[in-house]
């Protein structure tokens, strides 16, 4: 074992020396022309891009093959909509039936699934008005969250609605979005309190701040009141008229409301893409093969590394670009290096002129060192006694010798029994621990269990914890992360903080998986760390990242892979982004798939397991 880690060391000091001066600047002389365009206001128009090498690790007499992918898009400008929903309703199980039928009317109109550009939110309005559902495209969780329970107002004692507060929750939600356009879909009514509460005026006021409020945040508030009887015939005050003009609609058939929210999802952009530009540069510890480009580059720069393809319209929106290359190592490597593919990136412009720079995420290949010559033996011929013949009684006086050929040598197999024992005991790490905390984790775990996700992360984490060695030099830290990350205690081996500080998370909106990346990062470059010890991250999310994309956690967990940092990711239940998981892990086998949040702490335990013992240092990994 001390030879395998000494050689783990001995390569990672090597890919470390190897990287420096990888990256090449491309000069601005090759800047595309357009670029300089660029405004204040991007292109509408974007492209999605990859890059996929056929391997990982080559040795210096191979070659890898590059697949770089451009997607472009021009999607219709985005739609945010928050479902403001009433939880008061008359004693009538017809009112209430009505009720859900606008609901369910209002998100089909929105149509999510064909619209990717819609984004819906909800908000429950009672005495205390909460937030059911983040921004999502999920129309299915959409659903199971709009399904909110009617009371009987007054029927409890003080439990009378709260307008200014939905509608400040409705804002908050709306508040981080990036999207211009956005709505506020108030469904129930202003409910007046005559035969209960004598100052009624107040819940009027009441609805008349928070729909100034609703008004503020959103290009509009649409108000729909789903009753048999008219709204306006029970109503006191005209409250009505705080809807955004022409929005109000009212009666037993959702019908003009339904369509008027159709009517406002965006549809295409006016423009298209005009041209596109994409630009590789291969590292400097790789050369391009000539030739080897399909469809051959616009143009090439040897020195710099730089590849250039050109497009022109027509672009067709959605359709994959496909470019292709091979490079090979440079003659000269003779130590194992990494080298990180991070200079791409693609330049579009729109036929309105506004460019949008967007950049490939980088790719890391590992040259392992020179192929070696495989040593071949000649079998040295076999000296066989002369051949001898039997005397015949006949009458041929002498005997003639038969030549017998030399058998050919045949494959001898040997067994071999191999017993091999890790010892974790001498192999310590400082792991962190990197939790979603995002608003999602607050759902239920199982179906109809007051457990939410959040709650079996936390217990896996803690079987996690159990399982290391705190007393023999391991450390543990814990970071959680929303819209934003934060450090929920240091490196440390005390159990108990560890165990308090995972008691303590607490979630909030968005999902920034590079924040969480970022903080883990920096706490495995304090000095707090042990530096004998394996710095480790074990990552847990259970959506898709926003409001920053993805590419940043994988480029960020480049650098962190880079400086010798393993990597584990975690992803709980279906709406994940698989193949960034498996691209921030360290090994495509160390991404870990959980359907169901019971199966965590298993999970949790493997990796405990494989950290101080992982199985490359065995002989069948090798």
């Amino acid at each position: 074992m001390r030879a395998i880690q000494s050689l783990v060391l001995v390569v990672a000091l090597a890919q470390i020396i190897g990287s420096i001066g990888i990256l090449r600047v491309i000069p601005n002389r090759y800047e595309a022309e357009h670029v300089a365009l660029v405004r204040f206001i991007e292109s509408g128009c974007t492209a999605a891009t990859t890059r996929t090498l056929s391997a990982g690790t080559i040795r210096t007499c191979e070659l890898c093959d590059v697949d770089l992918v451009v997607r472009p898009n021009c999607p219709p400008e985005p739609l945010d909509v928050v479902l403001v929903l009433l939880g008061y309703a008359s004693p009538s199980g017809n009112d209430r039936e009505i009720s859900r039928r606008w609901i369910e009317a209002a998100i089909d109109a929105l149509a999510m699934p064909e619209n990717r550009h819609v984004q819906v939110g909800i908000v429950y309005v009672r005495k205390t008005s909460t937030i059911r559902l983040d921004l999502t495209n999920d129309e299915g969780d959409v659903k199971r969250m709009s399904r909110i329970e009617y009371v009987n107002a007054g029927s409890l004692p003080g439990d009378y609605p709260c307008f200014s507060c939905g509608f400040d929750l409705a804002a908050r939600v709306l508040r981080d979005s990036e999207h211009k356009r956005s709505v506020i879909v108030y469904i129930g009514g202003m409910i007046d309190f005559p035969l209960i509460e004598p100052d009624d005026e107040s819940f009027y006021l009441d609805w008349v701040r928070g729909a100034a409020v609703a008004k503020r945040a959103a290009d509009k508030l649409v108000v729909g009141c789903p009753f048999s009887t008219p709204c306006k015939s029970y109503s006191t005050r005209p409250w009505w008229r705080e809807a955004t003009p022409g929005f109000y609609f009212e009666g037993p058939g959702p019908g003009r409301f339904a369509d008027a929210l159709e009517d406002l999802i965006p549809g295409p952009l006016p423009t298209s893409i005009e041209s596109l530009v994409v630009d590789e540069s291969v590292p400097n510890a790789l050369d391009y093969v000539p030739d080897s480009a399909e469809p051959p580059p616009a143009f090439t720069d040897p020195p710099t590394g730089l590849l250039r393809w050109s497009f022109t319209a027509p672009i067709t929106s959605g359709i994959p670009i496909t470019l292709t290359y091979r490079v090979k190592p440079r003659d000269g490597i003779t130590m194992p290096l990494s080298t990180t593919f991070a200079s791409g990136q693609v330049a579009l412009t729109d036929t309105a002129r506004l460019s949008r720079l967007v950049p490939i995420p980088s790719s890391v290949l590992t040259v392992t060192g020179p192929c070696e010559a495989i040593a071949t033996t000649t079998p040295t011929p076999t000296n066989l006694p002369e051949p001898t013949g039997t005397p015949r009684l006949t009458a041929t006086p002498a005997l003639v010798p038969t030549a017998t050929m030399t058998p050919t040598p045949a494959p001898i197999f040997l067994p071999l029994l191999l017993h091999e024992h890790c010892d974790s005991r001498r192999a310590r790490a400082d792991v962190v621990l990197v939790i979603d905390a995002s608003s999602s984790m607050q759902e239920s775990a199982v179906p109809g269990s007051a457990l939410t996700k959040l709650d079996a992360a936390i217990a896996a984490a803690q079987a996690f914890v159990d399982q290391l060695a705190l007393d023999s030099g391991d450390q543990v830290a814990i970071v959680s992360f929303n819209a934003m990350a934060r450090l929920e205690h240091a490196l440390t081996a005390d159990r108990d903080a560890i165990r308090f500080a995972l008691s303590e998370i607490r979630t909030e909106r968005q999902t920034c998986i590079v924040c969480g990346v970022s903080a883990a990062a920096d706490e495995l470059a304090s000095d707090r760390t042990i530096k004998s010890n394996r710095a480790v991250m074990v990552l847990l999310t259970d959506g898709r990242s926003n409001p920053r994309p993805v590419s940043e956690a994988v480029t960020e967990a480049e650098r962190l892979k880079a400086d010798g940092a393993v990597i584990f990711t975690i992803g709980l239940g279906n709406e994940l982004d698989d193949a960034a998981l498996e691209h921030i892990a360290s090994r495509p086998e160390y991404f870990y798939r959980a359907p169901k949040a019971e199966d965590l702490t298993s999970i949790y335990r493997a990796i405990a397991v494989e950290i101080p013992c992982p199985m490359e240092s065995y002989w069948g990994r090798r």
